[in-house]
């Protein structure tokens, strides 16, 4: 897979923001010039590019900012940046269950077409299975938040949990080894 580089504008300004570092400490921290944060927060933003990227989710050590690095290199896992949800924990733990139950009762109508051979399949078939994956990721969606919200309380990042359990995570089976 060839990553490319990509604008981070708004996810870098606004943790710098949140964790009221400056763009020197930022370039400093990163190896970079003094104008390169500059670069990537002004109006036409310059590309971050990968290594730059991975270097500065590890210094922030910051879960929204890793989240929004990982969405736009990977097209995976964007945090929830809308305004019309409360992010704390209580509130994501509403949602999040909110978010299950309707994807559950999606599941229930999608378990015959699930079990059926691919080729069998016809288009009403493909919307709700279409439907039941809108659902689901709604709920990973929440969970995800609901995770951040739980990693924030305890002052860490994702990445510091992966850090602390991806071995008990790898005996279970979840992951191989490295």
């Amino acid at each position: 897979m060839n990553v490319v580089s990509q604008v981070l504008r708004q996810p870098i300004i606004n943790w710098l923001v949140k964790s009221e570092i400056s763009k020197k400490q930022l370039s400093q921290a990163l190896g970079v010039s003094r104008q390169t944060p500059t670069d990537w927060t002004k109006e036409k933003a310059t590309p971050v590019t990968p290594e730059n990227a991975v270097r500065m989710a590890e210094f922030a050590d910051d879960s929204e900012l890793t989240m929004s690095i990982i969405y736009q290199f990977f097209g995976i896992f964007r945090p929830l940046d809308g305004d019309t949800y409360r992010r704390d924990l209580s509130s994501s733990d509403d949602l999040r269950e909110l978010e299950e139950n309707e994807r559950d009762k999606a599941k229930v109508i999608a378990q015959r077409v699930l079990l059926k051979r691919v080729q069998k399949l016809n288009s009403d078939d493909f919307d709700l299975l279409l439907k039941f994956s809108k659902e689901q990721a709604e709920a990973v969606f929440a969970n995800i938040q609901y995770l951040n919200a739980l990693c924030e309380i305890q002052n860490i990042s994702i990445m510091d949990l992966f850090d602390i359990f991806m071995k008990d995570w790898q005996d279970a089976g979840y992951f191989g080894g490295d």
